[in-house]
């Protein structure tokens, strides 16, 4: 029996499925590293949509590869199907990319008792100029910390509570970002003590214990504020000075 056929296909499809894989890896590096970087991935859903992104892309390649590689078709016409499958599947992979991009965290905002992690996709462009400068520039490395305030006047406060009803929440609207530290004491105020977390969830002790140690901070001295997205609902662990946030649990935290 001739084998060759099969081992022709095989190869090709290796082949094609070793550049796929070594694009996969550079395009995770950016995805894991930049974008969603740890632990923001399980929070915005970007592992599940990389892994999405993958299995389709980088399987179905070489797989189409494998069905076109035949050994008895000319060299030309070869050529132009896997010309054809190489195009189709870089424009899937970028646009892939592209969705990823859009679902990347930008903000991470205190909003009156909680954090609430905020993507890029949730961010109105035409209203970027509202927000401080500082913040007119949407993050590619990470959430930045931002505190969202509620309006004062009364027309903003209306307004305000429109968005809200039409699903764009105070952290989502720019021109209510301010810088985190002036809210600082707010937020330390807000927030209760880590030992409660204990109390409610007592397998998180050597999580919480490790943050602890990473902060330089005993257990009793740290705080917590209820973390929400569209996708978790965790907990974000903060430490003075500065109501900083050195830490997560997965964990419900409105109890």
């Amino acid at each position: 029996m001739n084998n060759r056929p099969a081992l022709t296909r095989f190869k090709a499809a290796g082949i094609h499925l070793l550049a796929s894989s070594l694009v996969a890896a550079v395009a995770a590096a950016l995805v894991f590293w930049v974008w969603y970087p740890s632990p923001y991935a399980a929070m915005a859903g970007g592992t599940n949509l990389f892994v999405l992104l993958v299995s389709v892309d980088v399987i179905l390649g070489p797989a189409l590869t494998a069905v076109v590689a035949s050994p008895g078709k000319r060299r030309a016409e070869l050529v132009r199907d896997l010309g054809v499958i190489v195009t189709i599947q870089l424009a899937a992979f970028a646009y892939g990319l592209h969705a990823m991009a859009l679902a990347r965290p930008v903000v991470l905002a205190f909003e009156v008792d909680r954090l609430r992690l905020v993507t890029a996709a949730d961010i109105d462009p035409a209203t970027l100029h509202e927000a401080p400068v500082a913040f007119q520039q949407l993050s590619w490395t990470g959430p930045r910390l931002v505190a969202a305030i509620k309006p004062s006047d009364p027309a903003g406060q209306m307004r305000s509570i429109e968005l809200g009803l039409s699903g764009i929440d105070l952290a989502m609207q720019p021109g209510q970002w301010r810088d985190y530290g002036a809210h600082a004491d707010a937020a330390w105020k807000q927030a209760r003590p880590a030992t409660q977390l204990l109390a409610k969830y007592p397998q998180q002790a050597p999580s919480l214990q490790a943050i602890a140690r990473a902060a330089g901070r005993p257990p009793e001295a740290l705080r917590f504020l209820p973390l929400i997205s569209r996708q978790v609902s965790w907990v974000s662990v903060i430490a003075e000075p500065g109501a900083k946030v050195v830490g997560y649990l997965p964990v419900e935290g409105f109890f």
